[in-house]
């Protein structure tokens, strides 16, 4: 005859007390690794932030510029020559889409005057709602002119 245990009950696992001990044990570790890892990434957020705050209304850099999705790399972007003009972007899919001037992504259109700009000619700067992302203007000038209306608002 067998004896059963009615407080263990078996499954293809274990007992649940070891199923129970395993979570368990889960638990402590992923909440250790939380607790080592969380202030590494927020230190690490807090300075591409204050790196990013640094451009406020400054001309950016456009080694610091990805002219395929207009954000700021806290990394030099990589150059590419075409036509006698210097693109930037961040990564190769970015360098072919420019190179093959995917959807015309070597051309923006000017917030204030809604002329189309070579984006290599552009004046370029940090967008003013987004730190991490840029605009190009035609001119200093438009630029001005933007901060004005956005001002207003």
């Amino acid at each position: 005859m067998k004896k059963s245990n009615k407080n263990q009950k078996r499954s293809r696992f274990g007992n649940a007390n070891e199923i129970k001990a395993l979570l368990i044990l889960g638990l402590i570790i992923l909440l250790v690794a939380i607790v080592v890892y969380a202030p590494v990434i927020n230190e690490r957020d807090k300075s591409e932030t204050l790196k990013f705050s640094s451009f406020e209304g400054k001309e950016m850099l456009d080694n610091m510029v990805c002219m395929v999705r207009g954000d700021i790399k806290s990394k030099s972007t990589l150059p590419i020559q075409i036509e006698d003009k210097t693109y930037r972007g961040c990564c190769q899919k970015c360098m072919d889409k420019l190179e093959r001037n995917v959807n015309n992504i070597r051309f923006t259109i000017d917030p204030i005057t809604g002329q189309s700009i070579n984006k290599a000619d552009a004046v370029i700067k940090q967008d003013p709602h987004d730190n991490k992302r840029v605009l190009f203007f035609k001119s200093n000038e438009t630029y001005n002119q933007y901060l004005k209306i956005i001002n207003k608002k």
